[in-house]
């Protein structure tokens, strides 16, 4: 598939989800060391896991889009995102090896990201992020994303039982949305801006 550039040598490459998960699988160790996930699955009764297997089917229909980051030709990172809703399209995991973090790999990546989930018709981007996470909050912050401590159409802060603590992101695609995200919120302040405008 075609290379889009980001920064300097690097570049952005939409691929097929089982290219993604190869790299991923051979590389996620490296990105994230001390990340531990314990599935919660043996909880579950053999009818509840059934239930939930029928429940998870619903969901193959939706959107999700695969991306790998590569230096020249060389893969060096990746993402991995899908739609939550009609509405929301969620950034599930992105990683960059060890060599190549902190030259602002992440944050051109961001800049594209935010356009093409944009060009796919998604109104909000949402993410979640341990709350010492700087690496990504930061970035994420400067590019617009806004910290979400309660919600409605989607998902409120967590607490992760693989992971503790984690604040969640959104990013809404138009700018009348983030009246709704301001400390003047709601229906009443993007209603004062449209009937002023």
């Amino acid at each position: 598939m075609t290379k889009l550039p980001l920064n300097d040598s690097y570049f952005v490459k939409e691929v097929q989800s089982d290219e993604w998960h190869q790299f991923f699988e051979e590389h996620v160790s490296q990105v994230f060391p001390n990340e531990q996930s314990m599935p919660l699955n043996f909880l579950l009764s053999p009818t509840e896991q059934a239930k939930l297997d029928g429940l998870q089917s619903n969901l193959s229909q939706r959107k999700a889009l695969y991306f790998l980051l590569v230096d020249e030709d060389k893969p060096i990172g990746w993402h991995f995102g899908f739609q939550r809703s009609e509405l929301e399209y969620f950034m599930a995991n992105t990683g960059i090896l060890p060599p190549y973090q902190n030259r602002k790999i992440y944050s051109s990546f961001l800049t594209y990201a935010i356009e093409r989930i944009t060009d796919e018709g998604f109104q909000y981007i949402t993410s979640i992020h341990q709350a010492n996470n700087n690496a990504v909050l930061i970035p994420k912050l400067k590019a617009g994303f806004l910290i979400q401590s309660f919600g409605f159409l989607i998902q409120t802060m967590i607490l992760e039982s693989n992971y503790g603590p984690m604040i969640q992101l959104v990013y809404p695609t138009k700018t009348a949305y983030r009246k709704l995200f301001e400390p003047q919120f709601g229906i009443n302040a993007l209603n004062e801006s449209l009937t002023s405008a």
